[in-house]
């Protein structure tokens, strides 16, 4: 079987399957970035902060490099028995599209907010979803709630969604090492993101302050993220005005292993983002990293990685009080935590990694050919159905 990877760029969300095809495929496996003529020169640094996704990865074919390389990646495409793609311009699929080959079309969510308020948007995901809609046209949902965004679709895409993520390289690590190297004498917390509005950087430190006013006073929150909004020196401000520099630390941008190495500290992993975070791989990394983890409902990843009260906590998103109920509870029984942080670990190295993935696809892109379609209950590749956001609500 001939797969075809079609986006924009190879990228830390893309790099761990990508190679876990090829481990699977060889030959058979590519990576077409389609990305702009004015991007194929290798130097992506703005997006990937300096690191090399091109070494030893001799399956990506830079389509703009060369017309040669278009000529070939046009007739991959088309070729391909079947093609992972997402954001590209819609005739480079098309045809194959029209002629019913196995397609699956990576998404995160389409609609951030009621598609009727965004009509220009809603007449872009018709065109995209609607007009191609064919048997063979399939869509691996990168967010919980993409299902439901085209559930407006219902006759077209339901049964035909599975359920897909980002995947982040997990380093191999000695879990239970990590998790008993950990301070017993403070509960280290970290946030990380961007300070951005949808990220909501406030709640960390209303969430302090509640923690001091329980009594639960002995702890950290360190907040991971550059300098360079006004968020955060706003944010900053606060911390000096509500007197809570003993307790929230801001530790600035830094490169990803020192982002992992932090969350290998930290005790909790606080993932405060609304239902504008389509996916968030920073969650597998936490995951990855043993961290006891409690995240927003309306994150997409959320409903996917985290079964609550398992591998983790799931509160209402934008809630500071549900927030703190979680945090007190982990802060409380340090014996639950760290089972969750067994747990976690265990999902995003098992079920949710990048191999196994990678297996499911090709399992499901073979069974699909040969016209009896493989079912796997849960994990990657599972059909996705819609949800109602409130009933992982505890």
């Amino acid at each position: 079987m001939l797969f075809v990877n079609l986006n924009a760029e190879i990228g830390k969300h893309q790099a761990a399957l990508a190679d876990a095809m090829y481990k699977l495929l060889g030959e058979n496996f590519v990576f077409i970035e389609f990305g702009s003529k004015g991007r194929q020169n290798g130097d992506f640094k703005d997006d990937t902060k300096g690191i090399d996704f091109y070494a030893n990865r001799p399956y990506i074919l830079k389509m703009h490099s060369s017309e040669e390389n278009e000529r070939l990646a046009k007739d991959l495409i088309f070729k391909a028995d079947a093609i992972r793609t997402g954001g590209e311009p819609i005739n480079l699929i098309s045809q194959r599209l029209v002629e019913g080959k196995l397609t699956f079309r990576s998404s995160e969510r389409v609609f951030r907010g009621p598609f009727w308020k965004d009509l220009f948007r809603s007449y872009n995901v018709y065109k995209l979803y609607h007009r191609y809609a064919n048997p063979n046209y399939r869509v691996l949902c990168h967010s919980a709630y993409l299902a439901n965004d085209l559930n407006i679709f219902e006759k077209s895409y339901f049964n035909r969604c599975y359920k897909f993520a980002y995947f982040t390289d997990i380093p191999e690590i000695n879990i239970e090492n990590i998790i008993n190297s950990r301070s017993s004498n403070k509960v280290i917390i970290v946030w990380c993101a961007r300070f951005i509005g949808l990220k909501h950087p406030e709640m960390p430190l209303k969430l302090a302050q509640k923690l001091i006013d329980s009594n639960r006073m002995n702890f950290e929150i360190r907040m991971i993220g550059a300098d360079t909004t006004p968020l955060w020196h706003k944010i900053n401000k606060e911390i000096k005005d509500k007197d809570l520099n003993g307790y929230v630390t801001l530790m600035g941008g830094m490169p990803n292993v020192e982002v992992l190495d932090n969350m290998r500290q930290s005790h909790i992993f606080i993932f405060t983002s609304n239902h504008k975070e389509g996916w968030g791989a920073v969650l597998n990394e936490a995951m990855g990293a043993g961290c006891a983890c409690a995240a927003s409902h309306e994150i997409g990843s959320v409903p996917f990685l985290l079964k609550d009260k398992e591998n983790g906590l799931i509160f209402k998103s934008c809630s500071d009080e549900s927030l703190y109920e979680k945090v007190a509870f982990l802060y409380d029984n340090p014996a639950i935590r760290k089972k969750f942080s067994l747990n976690a670990y265990k999902t995003i190295t098992t079920e949710w990694s990048a191999d196994n993935a990678a297996k499911r696809l090709v399992q499901l892109s073979e069974s699909i050919l040969a016209g009896e379609e493989i079912t796997f209950e849960e994990g990657p590749c599972s059909k996705a159905y819609p949800i109602k956001p409130n009933d992982l609500l505890a």
